[in-house]
């Protein structure tokens, strides 16, 4: 299917390419040129990347088989209750006690699962579904998943031994979807993206696949991208995307290509070298890595950087600008630049509603003029790298939504562009052939979606103040 179209500023083309396949054996490698494939998650699988599907002709659509019988599916069922949520920290026998599950059955559950997954101690993401008799108070069904790929169910065996549970891996269908898209940067890239249509996780994504192979703030209207992504689907329901290249064209210079690369050990079997850190590489096979800090905005745009003898746009003075404007729509999330502990999350007066965080090593950073706080962020809260903290606002004294970023060292304010410590990997050469083949299948891909002129979006400037604090 090829469409072209112009929404929220962003201008895309997009294909996609449907194929239709059989199940297959997990052991079987995904064809390296599938633009969509699908399969099922075996009970031998252990994890959805080994149960892919072969490929079979092109242009047929793909042919699902009947969903999979869900615990959920209970709910509608008068005699039965139905509880399901995450572990968290409460651990299988606390959270199945809440549940209302009695002790005897928790163990039975356990015992049934010996062998087969172990689930006395479920990581805080692994998530449940219990269906318990409401009149025995007895387990009906139960499924234990640790990711939406690797589902274990259990069912009372009605035709069986009496009150026997019989546990399976759920042969789940599951499809990966490449898709590609062409588009002309705006004034709000992630506004853009979300006003066209496309999946807003791709907004991340991008950042994460661009950090270290281009300049901060080199992201601006005008600027052509070309994507390459995977879409993942189980039984028919969207799971989550994944960025596989980029090409990046900036207004001057030359295009930048980055492929995500991780060594499949099916590839490389006999090597003894320690695996390369899996990421995006440039077309030459190499990856910078950053240090302790990373941007708090996806595809950040500075439109004001620190500059300690600033003349204030407003005010009309002398007046340091003592941290890095970023400029984005109300509403865009701010994620923490490094691990830390929140001091404050609270009204700051001319920098409005204010999260500042300690990192250790005397380096504070602070967020301001947010709308509002994530969920719960409270004064001593721990906090990891790219967690939520907030969103993008104008409150305090500004003239427009933005993220004022400010940094202190020791007390004292620095630039907080200056706080990426690069380096550079080089992949070893047990790897190289290997990412030859992965950069070749994704250039394919990238080739087959045509480029967007620049002129298609109006050249607007990025370099003068659009807002002030």
């Amino acid at each position: 299917m090829i469409g072209l179209g112009a929404m929220g500023g962003l201008v895309v083309l997009g294909i996609g390419l449907m194929i239709a396949s059989p199940r297959r054996d997990a052991s079987e490698p995904l064809p390296a040129l599938a633009f969509t494939t699908a399969g099922s998650a075996s009970a031998g699988g252990d994890t959805a990347k080994e149960a892919n599907a072969a490929v079979a002709d092109a242009g047929l659509p793909v042919v699902r088989p009947p969903p999979a019988w869900r615990v959920s599916s209970l709910a509608s069922d008068a005699n039965v209750e139905v509880a399901e949520g995450s572990f968290g920290k409460r651990g299988l026998v606390a959270t199945l006690t809440q549940a209302g599950l009695p002790r005897t059955e928790i163990r039975r559950l356990a015992q049934a699962f010996e062998g087969i997954r172990r689930i006395d101690r479920p990581r805080e993401s692994d998530t449940f579904v219990l269906a318990k008799d409401k009149s025995k108070g007895t387990v009906a069904a139960f499924e234990y998943a640790t990711s939406p790929f690797d589902v274990w169910q259990a069912k009372v065996d009605e035709a069986g031994a009496e009150g026997r549970i019989v546990v399976k891996k759920l042969d789940l269908f599951v499809e990966r979807r490449r898709v590609a898209h062409g588009l002309v940067v705006s004034a709000d890239l992630t506004k853009a993206i979300t006003g066209a249509g496309l999946r807003p996780e791709i907004a991340l994504a991008v950042d994460d696949a661009l950090e270290g192979h281009i300049e901060p703030g080199s992201i601006r209207s005008g600027v052509r991208m070309r994507i390459a992504a995977s879409e993942e689907w189980v039984e028919g329901a969207f799971v989550r995307v994944k960025v596989e290249a980029i090409e990046f064209v900036p207004k001057t210079g030359s295009p930048l290509r980055v492929y995500y690369y991780e060594r499949d050990p099916r590839e490389t079997p006999g090597s003894a070298r320690r695996a390369p850190a899996a990421g995006f590489y440039d077309a030459k096979g190499r990856q910078p890595f950053h240090g302790q800090f990373r941007s708090p905005l996806a595809l950040a745009r500075v439109t004001s950087r620190f500059n300690p003898k600033r003349l204030h746009p407003v005010l009309k003075t002398v007046m340091p600008h003592q941290g890095v404007d970023f400029g984005a729509s109300t509403g865009t999330p701010v994620y923490a630049s490094a691990a830390g502990t929140v001091i404050a999350a609270h009204n700051s007066g001319p920098c409005g509603n204010m999260v500042e965080i300690d990192h250790g090593g005397g380096i504070h950073t602070a967020y301001c003029h947010l709308k509002g706080f994530a969920a719960g962020l409270r004064s001593g809260q721990k906090v990891e790298q790219r967690q939520l903290v907030g969103y993008v606002g104008q409150t305090g004294r500004v003239t427009g939504p933005h993220l004022h970023f400010v940094v202190k060292k020791n007390g004292a304010f620095i630039d907080p562009l200056g706080l990426k410590m690069d380096g550079v990997r080089v992949l070893p050469p047990a790897d190289r052939e290997a990412f030859a083949r992965k950069r070749g299948d994704l250039d394919v891909a990238i080739d087959g979606v045509a480029l967007p002129s620049a002129a298609d979006v109006p050249d607007e400037s990025d370099d003068k103040d659009l807002h002030a604090d």
